[in-house]
């Protein structure tokens, strides 16, 4: 008698504690972040979607990758990938023209590409009359181009350098393989090919000290206001996984990410690990030095750029209250 009592308990319970997990699972909200990079930095997305901490901060994302910033940007302005991972040059060029953009994060706030080129290219001025590979006109790798260029005392127009559009950082080192680039810039951790084939290491920008946002999370000041939640839930997340990075037990978890998206060996991965590391943010705030350098090199041929101020660019509040709670350390 006792048991048949139970099982009818458990046949009138069961329905209501289905319907209960049922409501929880369609309580994840779903949003759309994308990423127009396939290299190490973008991490800050892969670790959190493989820990479940979107899930656990009440999130059921779609990552996607969008090739190129400049399609990245126009995503996140038509809000077809509300949030998505942009440098600050494409952030400042859509406000500029009309558009709702703002960066809310700052994922890596130095120029950390390599620079390659032909073998035949041995320096820096053997650069002059020579084409060079970007993501697209007013992209992250076109300013940081024009930012080396700078740097080594050349100029675009009068050195008859050609900056030429070709597309992410795998298809511009693909270019250079096959000749139809000179030179090109490339994160170091999608740059192993270049190496074992024995193309001009030119150097590294962050050896140069520019300060730059090179990859942020920026979103609309529309979808801040009407999703605040969701905004939070994705910055808290996003924390999250950097402080799971930076911890050195979790190494091989890190590594083994790394591996599975970049699609590369355990030696590469490895390798594209300790390149990460010193790009991880504890507390990921946009570096408010390197939005003025950002204004001030895009402003010079745009005076749309120029009136811009760093807090048109910028909205920290999330991350502000997020530190003050005790929450970001």
């Amino acid at each position: 008698m006792r048991r048949n009592r139970w099982l009818i308990g458990f046949v009138l319970v069961l329905p209501l504690f289905l319907k209960l997990s049922s409501s929880a699972a369609q309580e994840l909200e779903k949003v759309v972040i994308g990423h127009s990079s396939l290299r190490n930095d973008m991490a800050f997305l892969w670790v959190p979607q493989q820990l479940g901490l979107f899930k656990k901060n009440g999130l059921d994302p779609t990552i996607v990758f969008i090739s190129g910033g400049v399609r990245m940007i126009q995503a996140i302005v038509s809000e077809s990938a509300p949030i998505g991972s942009v440098g600050a040059a494409l952030v400042s060029s859509a406000v500029a023209g009309g558009g709702d953009a703002v960066m809310i994060m700052g994922i890596t706030n130095v120029l950390t590409y390599d620079i390659w080129a032909k073998p035949d290219i041995k320096r820096p001025q053997d650069l002059k009359g020579k084409t060079i590979a970007i993501s697209g006109f007013g992209s992250s790798s076109h300013v940081a181009s024009f930012l080396m260029l700078n740097r080594f005392g050349l100029n675009e127009k009068r050195d008859g350098i050609t900056f030429l559009v070709v597309g992410d950082e795998p298809t511009r080192a693909q270019a250079l393989i096959t000749g139809r680039i000179d030179a090109t810039i490339i994160d170091p951790s999608v740059s192993g090919t270049l190496k074992e084939k024995h193309f001009s290491y030119l150097g590294n920008l962050q050896e140069l000290g520019v300060p730059f946002v090179n990859n942020s999370v920026a979103t609309t000041r529309r979808f801040l206001r009407d999703h605040p939640r969701t905004a939070e839930a994705i910055v808290k997340t996003i924390v999250e996984g950097n402080a799971f990075m930076l911890n050195p037990a979790n190494r091989i978890t890190v590594t083994d990410v790394l591996a599975k998206n970049l699609r590369i060996g355990r030696k590469e991965a490895e390798r594209a690990y300790e390149d990460l590391l010193p790009k991880v943010e504890r507390k990921p705030y946009p570096n408010m030095d390197a939005v003025k350098a950002t204004i001030q090199v895009m402003g010079a041929t745009s005076p749309k750029i120029a009136q811009l101020k760093p807090e048109d660019l910028v909205d920290i509040s999330i991350l502000q209250r997020l530190e003050q709670s005790g929450f970001v350390r």
